[in-house]
C-alpha cells in the first residue's frame, strides 16, 4: 500500500511539473515575435521627426518611443520598432547611439489601423548620420 501511495504521489508530481512547464511555454509563446503584417503595412511609409522619450535596446526588437508633434503642435507618442539587437549591432548601432532627448528623423512602414507605430527603415541623427535598419524602398 505504501509503495502504491508513493507511486501516485510521484505521478501527481510529474503531472504538476508538466502542467507548469506547459503554462510557462504558453506564456513565453505569447511574448514571442509577431509577424510584420500583424502590426505594420508595407503599403504605407512615413517620415517622422521627434524627440526620443524612451529607448529599449533589447530583444526581440529595439524600440524607441518618440514624441512627434501633430498638425496642432501637440506631441503624440510613436512606437518605433527596429530589428533585433544583434542585427543592428552588426550594422554599427550601439545601445547609446540613440539616447533619450535626441531629436531624430525616422523613416519606415506605418502601423496598421492608424496605430502610432513605425517599423524603422532608417534613422537620421541630428548630425546628419543616417542609420539603416532595413533597406529603404
Amino acid at each position: 500500500m505504501k509503495r502504491q501511495c508513493q507511486s501516485r504521489a510521484r505521478q501527481r508530481l510529474i503531472a504538476t511539473v508538466g502542467l507548469v512547464a506547459a503554462m510557462l511555454a504558453a506564456a513565453t509563446a505569447g511574448r514571442a515575435h509577431h509577424s510584420f503584417t500583424a502590426e505594420f503595412t508595407a503599403e504605407e511609409t512615413a517620415t517622422l521627426k521627434g524627440t526620443v522619450t524612451q529607448v529599449w535596446f533589447r530583444n526581440p526588437h529595439v524600440r524607441y518611443l518618440v514624441a512627434v508633434p501633430n498638425e496642432d503642435g501637440v506631441d503624440e507618442i510613436w512606437d518605433a520598432r527596429g530589428s533585433p539587437v544583434v542585427w543592428l549591432a552588426r550594422k554599427g548601432w550601439k545601445k547609446d547611439t540613440i539616447k533619450v532627448g535626441d531629436t531624430i528623423e525616422l523613416y519606415g512602414y506605418l502601423g496598421i489601423d492608424g496605430k502610432k507605430m513605425l517599423s524603422i527603415m532608417t534613422v537620421t541623427l541630428e548630425d546628419g548620420t543616417v542609420l539603416v535598419d532595413k533597406a529603404p524602398d
